[in-house]
């Protein structure tokens, strides 16, 4: 598969919901923006497409309340409305789509790191899913008698996929996101301990990143990367880092401290792009990978750093397991897979 090749979804694997003995529905579907710049235009466009792929028709809108939205939405006629964060939504637009009659859902994708948000929003959507198994499970207790489900964010093979050709590795090792402490911690451990090449990529990381011992080792692309550069430091290195935010980040709010127990959207684009990647042991990872043929965890950062020399020089091995990892991502955890999911529970 080439770089911005089409990808199409094996009809084994996905069927639309909306099929009755041969008489299909097809819904309209009115995709409210989520206000945010970065990684959500990626993630609302793959949405747009996967609706798309199962014949329904999808329109996007802004979340904010204006005569022009309006006539739009009159004119659209929706039969399901859905958002992601929902925390730019104009309550305004909320109270017209409630008196309308429409189905409110809503994805939150920022659980449980900005959970007292989300907790102010929930109240007003129809079906709420959540990409975090923590926040999950405290929604169902707090609110038991609403429709929560726990689902993660998918990935776009457009986006993400292997080289169509063999390619030279230019880095042992490589770390995609924002510097967050764990990550700072062990990038720093692993320049200290090991003697492997390193391209970090994400804003801010040259603040706390500065050894001149290491700049001949060292690359840092020092801001926000788009998924096309990151595939390409992705299908370059040996093994990708992928260790995660702490639900205790000063800067996160959630002072309800409710734990992350979820992997990230990171770990399914990674293995879309048929790379090796070490994550820390998250509790829902053995929901979506096969953790013996499939993935690679490690326990803390010693543990990280045996888990590279051990794997560094074992192609044969990277190579399985990415490829099993990537099977299992093109058959499962696409976006394509999670807008069936999300139509199917609402059906």
């Amino acid at each position: 598969m080439f770089f911005g090749e089409k990808y199409i979804p094996k009809k084994g694997f996905l069927f639309s919901p909306f099929q009755d003995r041969g008489v299909f529905y097809s819904m309209k579907i009115l995709l409210i923006s989520s206000g945010y710049r970065g990684i959500y235009p990626y993630f609302e466009q793959a949405i747009e497409e996967a609706f798309m792929f199962f014949d329904h028709t999808i329109t996007k809108i802004n979340p904010v309340y204006t005569q022009e939205t309006i006539e739009k939405i009159k004119d659209f006629t929706p039969d399901l409305i859905i958002t992601l964060v929902g925390y730019k939504v104009d309550k305004q637009l909320i109270d017209y789509f409630k008196k309308s009659g429409s189905i409110l859902s809503i994805w939150l994708t920022e659980d449980p790191f900005y959970i007292d948000s989300s907790i102010e929003v929930v109240k007003d959507y129809d079906y709420i899913f959540t990409i975090d198994l923590g926040a999950f499970e405290f929604y169902k207790k707090k609110f038991p008698e609403r429709n929560f489900f726990h689902l993660p964010l998918g990935t776009d093979p457009i986006l993400y996929q292997p080289s169509s050709t063999p390619i030279k590795f230019l880095y042992d090792l490589c770390l995609v996101g924002y510097p967050y402490p764990e990550r700072i911690e062990l990038v720093n451990h692993i320049l200290n301990h090991t003697q492997y090449s390193l391209i970090l990529g994400g804003p801010r990381w040259r603040k706390y990143i500065a050894n001149s011992n290491n700049v001949e080792r060292l690359t840092i692309v020092n801001k926000w990367v788009v998924p096309e550069v990151v595939r390409n430091i992705f299908i370059s290195s040996k093994i990708i880092l992928n260790p995660h935010r702490t639900y205790n980040f000063d800067k996160n709010i959630n002072t309800l401290g409710i734990e992350s127990k979820s992997i990230n959207n990171r770990t399914f684009d990674i293995a879309a792009c048929g790379g090796f990647q070490l994550i820390p042991k998250k509790p829902d990872l053995g929901m979506h990978f096969n953790v013996s043929n499939e993935i690679v965890f490690y326990t803390n950062n010693d543990n990280c750093i045996e888990l590279i020399n051990h794997f560094m020089n074992n192609e044969k091995a990277r190579n399985q397991y990415s490829k099993n990892a990537k099977e299992r991502v093109l058959n499962s955890h696409t976006f394509f897979h999670r807008i069936q999911f999300i139509l199917e529970k609402i059906l």
